[in-house]
């Protein structure tokens, strides 16, 4: 693996294991000596690391396992850096796993320490696997953890910043936000308690945050809006009309929470620096879905019958205004030399099958992917649903 891949600029580090059973033995630390020792004669430039877990000991039983590695990598651990660093001065660490909640937590012990390199979220993008890990589920409802039932239909995780189909939830937002500088203000709606029952997440969850002004069940009731921003404040404004502001420095975790009276129309969040308007970001609300809009990552692929082009299909009103309660039923066909490789939504307790020619949209979302073969030509996909006007998108499949 390091003789294949050490000439890719895209690796920064090689891990030697995760969350190994022998970790806090001596075993471990001569097997972790052994490897380092592999990797080194053959890529003596990039660190080696490894990523360990708290194992209901003494966490200091870990200093002789982490002292063979160039980085430390804690699982879930970072909140004890401070104290490690007391300790063992020249430890270098990078956060390996990190709850999706703590963002805020864990950035300001990478920027406030410069032994921190890093921290890295448990997930960048849901999978299948470790079913709902990252599940939010309501009072009443069977609780606990992945491991403790079969929560069928949860199929996959939903820990992700990223869902099964690329959409980018709010949380990876609020993330590069913290961390970079393009991007500086968002906005999302929590998902109200569906009163008389509450919303109840595990370990790995975040409250189920929507890019949506379209609550039709909940007029006149408060909904809470996040705004996220690297402005000194934000404005919120609904239907033109100052609902208030608030701050958002970093002693507000960059957040700013509003409760308001859930009323159809335009909602406008504005970043506000010495007191002058930067930036606005709006929601709309959606009308009944009426169309299919069909984008993709590209409209040429190789006729190789590898190749794939991912399409993305939303479900919008009259206006081009994605309607984000949508769930209809999607019906795919495809014409000319391609096959449909796999279809989804981002719902992680839809049980129908990831390869076929339908799918049901999931909050206004779903995706379908085309496969190449080995033939040059117009690749024609259509895509219908009941009740709705039909889309069409040509690919073109290129001689190889």
């Amino acid at each position: 693996m390091v003789l294949r891949d050490r000439n890719h600029p895209s690796i920064m580090m090689w891990s030697i294991g995760n969350e190994i059973v022998e970790r806090g033995t001596p075993g471990a630390v001569e097997t972790a000596k052994m490897l380092v020792g592999a990797i080194k004669k053959i890529d003596t430039v990039r660190p080696v690391t490894s990523a360990v877990v708290e194992k209901g000991k003494d966490w200091a039983i870990m200093d002789s396992l982490m002292a063979v590695h160039d980085v430390a990598g804690y699982n879930y651990h970072l909140w004890n850096a401070a104290a490690d660093h007391q300790r063992v001065p020249s430890r270098i660490i990078v956060q390996t796993e990190s709850y999706p909640k703590d963002a805020f937590a864990n950035w300001k012990l990478v920027t406030n320490n410069n032994y921190v390199i890093g921290d890295s979220v448990w997930t960048a993008m849901d999978y299948l696997g470790e079913s709902g890990i990252g599940r939010w589920y309501y009072s009443g409802d069977v609780p606990g953890e992945h491991w403790e039932h079969d929560f069928f239909p949860w199929h996959g995780a939903y820990c992700g910043d990223i869902d099964l189909i690329g959409w980018r939830k709010p949380i990876s937002h609020y993330r590069n936000l913290l961390y970079n500088n393009t991007e500086k203000l968002y906005m999302a709606v929590r998902e109200p308690d569906p009163d008389p029952l509450e919303i109840k997440t595990t370990w790995w969850a975040v409250w189920p945050t929507w890019e949506s002004w379209t609550w039709p069940e909940y007029v006149g009731k408060p909904i809470n809006v996040e705004v996220y921003s690297k402005y000194p404040s934000v404005r919120l404004y609904l239907n033109d009309k100052l609902i208030g502001e608030k701050p958002t420095t970093e002693e507000q975790e960059h957040k700013a929470e509003f409760t308001v009276p859930y009323s159809p129309g335009h909602l406008k969040a504005i970043g506000v620096d010495k007191g002058k308007e930067m930036e606005s970001t709006v929601l709309q609300t959606s009308g009944d879905a009426s169309k299919v809009k069909l984008t993709a990552d590209r409209k040429e692929i190789m006729a190789n019958g590898q190749d794939l082009c991912f399409v993305t299909v939303e479900l919008t009103d009259k206006d081009d205004i994605l309607q984000p309660n949508a769930a209809n039923r999607l019906l795919f066909k495809i014409e000319g030399p391609g096959t449909i490789a796999g279809v989804a939504n981002g719902d992680m307790k839809d049980t129908d099958t990831y390869v076929g020619d339908t799918r049901k949209a999931w909050h206004g979302r779903a995706q379908v992917v085309i496969r190449s073969t080995h033939h040059a030509g117009d690749i024609k996909l259509t895509v219908n649903s009941s009740g709705l006007s039909e889309a069409i998108f040509n690919i073109k499949a290129l001689k190889w």
